[in-house]
């Protein structure tokens, strides 16, 4: 990237407005906006967990059409448009991007996070690593991660949770805090968190580098949290991981996944109808 290209995403705007936080908290099944405490943290990323999706859905779609646009959901207004109009959410960048604006504007004590996930698999030199946030509760640090879904918030502190949907673990390992998760359909990874109160431009920069360079380009994946369980499409098929946690496993074909994201997930057929098939299958 450019000079002058970092420079830009200094200008990108991570906020939303009233009116745009407004129609969010009433799709979130909010009435009026939730108390600035703990518990009103909990609902408010819980109700993000079980209503807005993590996808590649238009990132597939725009890369199979080899466009060179904005990347989608790059500016947090412009994911809220999407998600209202047709149920899509986005990947780690736009996601957290998105939910930071949210938490800002409701007036929580928000800061951007960089981390990484740890992969036995070498890590591209040039690779943007991975987001998250944390939200400040007296003397309290909170993780909410868009991209784990993990339920709720996560106190920065060594702690465990042994749900069988949910179970995380925060750690320290080499002398850095991580968050122990399982992907859905994957096995458990650790999130090393290495910075908490990164720059906003940050966020955008990095979503940049990642054009070209994101294993989220080559097939469709999505998933979504319920109070019990958490359902998703992940290299083709169709994974849940049900109330004791178990992972069930169905192959779909591409008309059966369209199918599915319109049917359990809520997206716009409008979308549905664009998304290409996944590079193993042509």
């Amino acid at each position: 990237m450019s000079q002058q290209q970092v420079m830009n995403t200094r200008d990108i705007q991570m906020a939303i407005s009233r009116a745009r936080t407004e129609q969010v908290l009433e799709k979130l099944g909010f009435g009026q906006p939730p108390a600035l405490t703990e518990h009103g943290l909990t609902q408010l990323y819980q109700a993000w967990c079980r209503t807005v999706p993590f996808d590649n859905l238009l990132r597939r779609i725009q890369v199979a059409k080899g466009a060179h646009a904005e990347l989608p959901g790059f500016i947090p207004d412009h994911f809220f448009a999407s998600w209202l109009r047709y149920g899509t959410g986005g990947t780690c960048w736009a996601g957290h991007g998105a939910l930071y604006a949210l938490l800002n504007a409701l007036g929580f004590s928000v800061q951007f996070g960089l981390t990484t996930m740890r992969s036995p698999r070498p890590v591209s030199a040039d690779s943007p690593g991975h987001g998250t946030l944390f939200v400040r509760m007296g003397e309290t640090m909170f993780i909410v991660d868009a991209t784990m879904l993990h339920d709720q918030p996560l106190p920065l502190q060594a702690w465990y949770s042994p749900h069988p949907v949910w179970g995380t673990r925060v750690h320290r390992d080499e002398g850095v805090w991580c968050v122990n998760w399982k992907p859905l359909g994957r096995s458990r990874v650790d999130c090393q968190l290495l910075e908490m109160d990164a720059a906003g431009y940050e966020y955008p920069k990095r979503h940049e580098q990642s054009r070209g360079n994101s294993r989220f380009d080559g097939a469709m994946l999505i998933r979504l949290a319920g109070r019990e369980s958490i359902t998703g499409i992940v290299k083709g098929e169709k994974v849940v991981r049900d109330v004791a946690g178990k992972e069930i496993f169905t192959s779909l074909t591409h008309r059966q996944q369209q199918a599915l994201l319109i049917e359990r997930f809520g997206i716009a057929e409008e979308i549905v109808v664009q998304l290409p098939m996944d590079e193993r299958e042509k």
